[in-house]
């Protein structure tokens, strides 16, 4: 128990800058409007209605629109579950603001009223005089390669539905830096998929802000081939996975070796786990609701 103990101490102690780093930007997911200029107004369904004429819909009524139209060319009618009907996720209206920000409106079908929201101009650093130019080396693009690798499932012995094909929206891309007549240093990315170009000055204003740097950091996963930082980010996400899987179990065994605590950490474990069960089996009913279709080449 004493290895546990400082297992469970020490590792807290080496990766709480990444345990603090996915807890704050997890936060930052659900509330958008913290580190940003955002103001807010809210416009009730009256108000709403008022303005604009529009009027709450009543999902019910709109599934029966829908099945009843399935069913006017099917030969099978479809026969509408009555308590199902339900919106999920809410349409987003946007208008550019005066200022080069942009005014946002989120509105609710359900009760007709909208949340009116009027979002700063981004950051924004200057333009890159080669941005969107296309080189041409048709020898060093994806298109190029998928010719070269069309042919090796066969070759391999491997029954597929057809060649490998490269993917349409994910290729690599090439890095570098060069200096202009005035010796600013740009970062140059070239698209070895579509062949064009991009870049920014090095250290120059309009990065993002920082929460959405920190966004960033949070969604960045995958080993990438070349190693570097982000291979290094890669592996201390996942030991502060296994981390966190260590701290559950190293804090059950602490429990556990507190005989006093024994009954009522039962009950508190057992509710957790209810709780869990309810909440975790719920939201996966409703994101796997539709057809959920994998991203695919």
């Amino acid at each position: 128990m004493k290895v546990v103990r400082r297992l469970h101490m020490y590792l807290g102690l080496l990766l709480f800058p990444w345990i603090l780093l996915f807890g704050i930007s997890g936060m930052l997911f659900n509330h958008p409007e913290i580190g940003r200029d955002i103001d807010r107004r809210e416009l009730s369904g009256e108000e709403l209605s008022a303005l604009t004429g529009f009027r709450p819909w009543e999902p019910g009524d709109l599934a029966r629109q829908v099945v009843g139209q399935l069913n006017a060319g099917s030969p099978a009618p479809y026969v509408l579950d009555e308590g199902s009907p339900a919106f999920s996720g809410w349409p987003i209206f946007a208008a550019p603001g005066g200022d080069g920000g942009r005014h946002v409106l989120i509105l609710n079908l359900d009760d007709g009223s909208a949340t009116l929201s009027r979002h700063a101009p981004d950051p924004e650093a200057p333009p890159a005089p080669f941005a969107g130019a296309a080189i041409d080396l048709p020898e060093h693009r994806m298109a190029a390669v998928q010719e070269q690798v069309k042919e090796l499932l066969p070759r391999l012995g491997v029954e597929a539905g057809g060649p490998l094909r490269a993917h349409p929206k994910v290729s690599p891309e090439l890095r570098f830096r060069v200096r202009d007549a005035d010796a600013r240093s740009w970062n140059v990315t070239y698209d070895l998929g579509t062949g064009r170009l991009d870049g920014r000055l090095d250290d120059a204003e309009g990065q993002p802000r920082f929460v959405e740097v920190l966004e960033k950091l949070h969604t960045t996963h995958h080993y990438p081939v070349h190693g570097g930082m982000t291979w290094l980010w890669a592996l201390f996400a996942d030991i502060t996975g296994v981390t966190l899987v260590l701290w559950a179990l190293s804090g059950l065994a602490m429990w556990w070796q507190m005989k006093p605590t024994r009954v009522i950490g039962a009950a508190g474990i057992a509710v957790a786990l209810a709780v869990a069960a309810v909440v975790m089996s719920g939201t996966a009913s409703d994101v796997l609701f539709g057809n959920v279709a994998e991203e695919g080449p």
